[in-house]
């Protein structure tokens, strides 16, 4: 047998380590490790394992959170677009006349706007100043002729007028707003004022409303014309006399100029011109009005 190795005084008999006993197939003991090249098997904590119905499960909960994430950022999103929305107050629009004073309905200056005017700028309208609002709303004093009659015969509720002059001072023109009870018979209004201002001797739509410094009556009427407001619920239409502001008749041209009856027409052409201007940018306006306003 070989020789022991030399131990010291005192210290224990020495034995050979042995390696620990790992029997295949069986987890290693704590301190334990496989054998080189064998079969490794994690340890057991006692916890259960996640099988795929669980991960499966996780993936599912996930997405519906999700889902219902992404579903309540559209109904906040709906709710805020809701809050910015106007919504139209129909019976403001019906009754404009009465809920808007006189002096909106009729601005100060009326005709032309500046074409580089920016929206929401202040109003730049030039051309027509207003010089006089009549305090009476009856159909019959601010009405006349064909328009009149056919005006009562629809139902004429009232009829609002405003007197004004040209920059130059040279002509005058008054203004009416007719307001009915149904919207839709107002709507071709301007058309009988049409029809009837290429008659030879037509008879003018709106009763000329005097203003002091300027000579300005029925008399002086030389055209006119007419307009509806564009918007469903607005039962208004603007019809608008217009003619000289010095006194001067029109349409009674002498001889050779006045021979034909269209030699006279000719001759009230450009006041006819001129009402019907201002009826049409005074009935886009109120259009404009009607659908701001009673929100």
């Amino acid at each position: 047998m070989p020789e022991q190795p030399a131990q010291a005084p005192g210290a224990m008999p020495y034995q050979q380590a042995q390696a620990p006993a790992f029997m295949p197939g069986q987890p290693p003991q704590p301190g334990q490790w496989p054998a080189p090249g064998g079969p490794y098997e994690p340890e057991d904590d006692g916890r259960p394992r996640r099988g795929a119905g669980r991960v499966f499960g996780g993936v599912l909960c996930g997405g519906l959170g999700l889902v219902l994430l992404l579903g309540g950022g559209a109904v906040v999103a709906q709710a805020v677009s809701n809050s910015h929305q106007e919504i139209r107050n129909k019976e403001y629009a019906r009754n404009l006349w009465r809920n808007e004073p006189a002096e909106t309905l009729f601005p100060a200056a009326l005709g032309m706007q500046d074409p580089e005017k920016r929206q929401g700028d202040p109003n730049t309208e030039r051309g027509w100043t207003r010089v006089a609002i009549s305090p009476e709303t009856s159909c019959a004093k601010a009405l006349s002729g064909a328009v009149a009659k056919e005006a009562a015969r629809r139902g004429c509720v009232a009829a609002l007028r405003a007197t004004y002059v040209d920059d130059t001072g040279g002509t005058a023109a008054t203004i009416a707003i007719v307001v009915f009870r149904d919207p839709k018979v107002a709507l071709d209004l301007g058309d009988l004022v049409h029809d009837k201002g290429d008659a030879d001797r037509p008879d003018q739509a709106v009763h000329a409303l005097a203003v002091p410094g300027i000579t300005w009556s029925d008399a002086v009427r030389a055209g006119s014309g007419g307009d509806s407001v564009m918007d469903v619920y607005t039962p208004c239409a603007v019809v608008a006399s217009a003619g000289p502001a010095d006194g001067r008749k029109t349409g009674r041209l002498p001889r050779p100029w006045g021979v034909r009856s269209e030699d006279q027409r000719i001759d009230r052409k450009p006041w006819s011109a001129v009402a019907e201007g201002l009826a049409t940018s005074l009935a886009w306006r109120l259009a404009d009005l009607t659908s701001k306003g009673g929100a």
